[in-house]
């Protein structure tokens, strides 16, 4: 890579002009005259906006995404800015998967610059795919797209960039005509010119370094992933310029360095890249190695940002995926640190492909799966003052509401709800019957089915300690307090035999086969707050203390679900000493405040005399003494 193509401190200033400059935009940017100001103190904090249309995931999907704009009134049928005094937010991954992800951003680009004119504005923010095309992660560009960086990458660049990887990187074993076979089958021509164009230096790299990581518009933010808790320790102001934001600036500017000067590769996957530019500096004796050892140094400390992972707002998804009764807290203190009053996000395609709202409204997730390869549909998301309504594309004339998450625990067919798979229990018929994974006695492990539709249940009769009535018990306290851990379980009489039959997640593994074969987990939510929130209520049922075989976890989604509660609600009131108490946090506190007698007999009273429903009571109160 020739000298002029290294990305340097001249580079990353002028993004940070450019920064400057949306500000001084943000500012002049007023409406017709008569209607509301709309304002903004920076460019990503914005007040008296009377119509947002916010649009998530993209994934280069042009046809899509212009019939979603259209439909929603943003552009007219030329394609041009009609949205008036609207300002459109996107939520990131405009790019990747999808075959038309450079159209797609100009497009967005185009808008930006139209949208003043009338009053309006374009809001970007950056998305995880954004992310990893500034950083050199290629795996998910569609062909078309390296296509049409084909013509700004000359011959000389490939030539470069095999010698480099010749001399010292994995094609440097083979011989001739196979190393060059190889770097051709990896290197697609436009992929070296993609690198470049996403770097600080190159046109889109340039503008979309220039986005922000979340906006707050009318005190509502918007972001990609979703609101990890490490933002209560920062400002909005501070994320999108001197926190994660500059960690960004300056990995990509340490990193297109380093393979402009030989310590890195082009390709090298980004956890191998540190520990591949040390190795390579250590053997390096030349006069610039003191500003190579700073590069290295700046690599390294900004490959630990949580810019790059689940504890970023580019990735996390706790607020789209985990346990309710405590990512409440998490999403109550960032959104009260960041002054908002609730939050959007993609990144998360939402189980029923609609516009889905979580945690009493205060989280919208707006992914439906636009692409085609997600089977999913263009949809927006409109907020007027305080009315907020969803546009899909299918149905350009109708408005919908944003619809609250269905309770769905574990995997299923159909997206089927959980009261829907209640009535699939209850009447499909079986068609087959086997041991369960785990044999017990009295447990048989069923599959039923009602038409095209397909599940397992485990079917519990005698369990060895307690009643096959404790198991729907359990079910139906979880779903009194929103727990969401506890599979549906409902009472049957099979082959003239009654009881419980409890819902079988698919792709599960126990805790125990976690912790001894170290099997890897989606990190999306961690298991620590997930084990506590299990331990309250396993303290709340009475249930003695639980083994790793009675908890299972999904292998594509990294969630626990709680079986086994035959030995459960016994009429003893005090919680079991030999069980460290849990932490209770305040969502959890408030959900176990409102039970009352009253709720408790109509939940459980045929499943629990009015003994055990007491002495639930009484554990309940042991549970909040002191908070």
């Amino acid at each position: 890579m020739a000298n002029s193509e290294r990305p340097t401190a001249r580079s990353q200033t002028r993004v940070r002009l450019l920064l400057g400059s949306m500000l001084g935009l943000a500012l002049l940017v007023t409406p017709a005259a008569g209607l509301a100001r709309a304002t903004c103190g920076q460019p990503w904090s914005c007040e008296g906006v009377a119509r947002i249309v916010a649009i998530g995931d993209v994934h280069g999907a042009l046809a899509e995404y212009g019939s979603i704009l259209r439909a929603s009134g943003i552009i007219d049928a030329a394609g041009h800015w009609a949205g008036g005094e609207t300002y459109l937010v996107s939520t990131g991954d405009l790019i990747d998967r999808g075959p038309e992800s450079a159209a797609v951003i100009a497009l967005l680009r185009r808008l930006e610059v139209e949208a003043p004119a009338a009053g309006g504005r374009v809001l970007v923010t950056l998305g995880n795919h954004e992310l990893m095309n500034l950083t050199g992660d290629l795996r998910y560009v569609a062909a078309p797209d390296y296509a049409v960086e084909a013509p700004r990458e000359n011959a000389a660049m490939r030539e470069a960039a095999f010698a480099a990887l010749r001399t010292h990187g994995d094609l440097a074993a083979l011989a001739p005509d196979a190393a060059q076979a190889a770097f051709d089958r990896k290197f697609p021509p436009g992929w070296f010119a993609r690198q470049l164009d996403f770097s600080a230096d190159g046109d889109v790299g340039r503008w979309l370094l220039a986005r922000p990581l979340m906006v707050r518009v009318n005190g509502i933010l918007f972001t990609h992933g979703g609101l990890p808790p490490g933002l209560m320790a920062t400002t909005l102001d501070a994320l999108n310029t001197t926190g994660q934001h500059q960690d960004l600036l300056d990995y990509t500017g340490a990193w297109h360095a380093l393979i402009a000067a030989g310590l890195l590769d082009a390709d090298v996957d980004d956890d191998a890249r540190v520990a591949q530019a040390e190795e390579r500096l250590a053997a390096y004796a030349g006069p610039d190695r003191e500003s190579f050892a700073t590069l290295v140094a700046t690599l390294k400390r900004t490959a630990a940002s949580p810019v790059h992972d689940v504890a970023g707002p580019l990735w996390y998804r706790g607020s789209a995926m985990c346990y309710s009764a405590y990512e409440t807290d998490t999403l109550t203190g960032v959104l009260g640190h960041l002054a908002a009053s609730d939050v959007v996000v993609g990144h998360t395609i939402t189980e029923t492909k609609r516009i889905t709202t979580r945690m009493d409204g205060r989280v919208t997730m707006i992914d439906t799966g636009m692409l085609p390869d997600y089977h999913g549909q263009p949809s927006a998301l409109v907020i007027e003052g305080n009315q907020r309504s969803v546009i899909y594309a299918r149905n350009p004339g109708e408005r919908a509401a944003p619809e609250p998450e269905a309770r769905r625990v574990g995997d299923r067919p159909d997206t089927l709800t959980d009261d829907q798979l209640e009535l699939l229990l209850a009447q499909a018929a079986v068609v087959a019957d086997e041991a369960p994974p785990l044999p017990r006695a009295g447990t048989r492990l069923l599959t039923l089915q009602q038409g095209g539709t397909k599940v397992r249940a485990l079917f519990i009769t005698a369990p060895a300690a307690g009643r096959w009535q404790h198991e729907i018990a359990a079910y139906r306290l979880d779903r009194l307090l929103g727990i969401d851990m506890v599979p549906v379980t409902i009472e049957r009489t099979i082959d003239g035999q009654p009881g419980a039959l409890q819902f079988w997640i698919e792709k599960t593994v126990s805790a125990a086969v976690v912790e001894r074969e170290r099997v890897r987990l989606p990190r999306w939510c961690s298991l620590e707050p997930q084990y506590n929130l299990m331990r309250a209520f396993d303290a709340l049922a009475g249930r003695p203390a639980r083994t790793a075989e009675n908890v299972v976890i999904g292998r594509e989604d990294g969630l626990a679900r709680l079986i086994d509660h035959a030995g459960a609600f016994p009429v003893a009131r005090r919680l079991d000493a030999s069980v460290a108490k849990p932490q209770v946090g305040a969502e959890l506190t408030r959900r176990l405040r409102s039970l009352t007698a009253a709720k408790l007999a109509a939940a459980l009273a045929p499943w629990l005399d009015r003994s055990q429903q007491k002495a639930l009571l009484a554990r309940r109160d042991a549970l909040l003494a002191n908070r």
